[in-house]
């Protein structure tokens, strides 16, 4: 007969989920979910049939966390720069579950966040933008948004958030001018300044 599981799959996720809270996607082992748990490994495998599991469904419960957290953003104008603020304030109040979400085994995650197409959607109709526009518009500004995630995961202390504002602000306004303007992306390629005349805006 089968040994009755002590644990549901949503306790264990839970415990899961405060593991890498506390000390990173790494930490997360059957030793330290046995410890937070109280309990030996075989309730735990009762319920799951191996850590792989376990680990999916912690990662599951991180979206979960991260698309509640922004899930207001669209009540905000502009969207977009609420959605930045959002990651960058994400990645200082919970830095080891963003870096598990957006720098880890999951990073392809950023590419699925349901709200950046939301927001793009309401550039493209509030500012008058192509489709291509509002594309190069956020190719631009996102992984400048994701890098200052990233510093601030590391250390918060780096940029204040009225700062993060400003850095957000200005990369837009400068974007907005130039796609307004109507030119197109020159790709300045380094050269020795020995060799050939250089290369000017």
């Amino acid at each position: 007969m089968p040994r009755a599981a002590f644990f549901t799959k949503e306790t264990i996720t839970a415990a899961g989920l405060e593991i890498v809270r506390a000390g990173g996607e790494d930490s997360l082992t059957a030793r330290a979910l046995s410890k937070a748990l109280h309990c030996s490994s075989s309730p735990i495998f009762t319920v799951y049939e191996g850590m792989d599991k376990i680990k999916e469904d912690v990662r599951n419960a991180a979206r979960a966390l991260f698309s509640e957290y922004v899930s207001d953003v669209m009540d905000y104008y502009p969207a977009f720069k609420e959605l930045g603020i959002r990651i960058v304030r994400f990645a200082k109040q919970e830095p080891n579950i963003f870096r598990m979400l957006f720098l880890g085994l999951d990073s392809s995650y950023t590419a699925e966040i349901s709200k950046v197409d939301l927001c793009l959607d309401g550039i493209e109709e509030e500012y008058g933008l192509t489709e291509a526009q509002t594309r190069l518009l956020f190719r631009q500004i996102w992984p400048l948004a994701c890098g200052l995630a990233v510093i601030n995961a590391q250390n918060p202390e780096v940029y204040p958030e009225a700062e993060i504002s400003e850095i957000l602000s200005t990369e837009f306004t400068s974007m907005m001018h130039f796609l307004k303007s109507g030119q197109q992306v020159i790709n300045i390629t380094p050269r020795l300044r020995s060799s050939a005349d250089e290369q000017k805006l």
